[in-house]
């Protein structure tokens, strides 16, 4: 029993952090975390957490936190969002891919069509679908993915009348993928009748 009390100590402190994140309190979460790491200092959960508890006010702490947590596909988008913070896009965008992170780069990829950016944003999207697998954890990230660029094709072939008819053609088989990979998505199915 002994032996199990720092451990015990450390996730009590970790829970009553995230309680006290949730609340909107960050200094309080912050110093349990702190305080939880005394008893457990290599715990990535602890870090991660403390990660999060820094990663509006101090995101360059936030970083180094999330890259010592090293706990995969969420600390490398938290990474990104720290990154971001940091006004490093380039460097986000890579984390954000490597973790396969799909909501934050089709965010980011229709902002750039929004702007205009529709060659970039096609290329964002279309990196993150070449790292994405057709199984059963990545199916669903798969799907939003190639709706995702459909919405970027479309958006483009309205703008670049030129070039619409190509466009759309490469915003159908999007859709067509999406649709295939989440038959039950009516959006996606909405999206491709259309």
């Amino acid at each position: 029993m002994v032996a199990l009390w720092r451990p015990f100590t450390a996730w009590w402190g970790d829970t009553a952090g995230n309680r006290a994140l949730l609340r909107g309190e960050r200094a309080p979460a912050l110093a349990w975390f702190d305080w939880a790491l005394t008893r457990e200092p290599n715990w990535a959960l602890l870090h991660e957490d403390r990660g999060r508890a820094l990663l509006d006010s101090d995101p360059r702490d936030a970083l180094r936190e999330f890259d010592r947590a090293a706990c995969g596909a969420p600390c490398l988008a938290e990474a990104g969002d720290a990154l971001a913070r940091l006004g490093k896009p380039d460097e986000a965008i890579d984390r954000y891919i490597s973790a396969k992170a799909v909501s934050r780069v089709s965010d980011i990829a229709l902002s750039l069509a929004d702007r205009g950016e529709y060659d970039a944003a096609a290329a964002l999207v279309s990196e993150l679908i070449r790292r994405l697998r057709d199984n059963f954890l990545e199916r669903a990230d798969l799907a939003s993915a190639y709706a995702t660029l459909g919405k970027v094709e479309l958006a483009a072939a309205t703008a670049q009348p030129e070039k619409a008819r190509s466009l759309r053609r490469t915003a159908i088989a999007a859709y067509t993928s999406a649709s295939r990979l989440a038959p039950y998505n009516e959006g996606y199915l909405l999206s491709y009748a259309f």
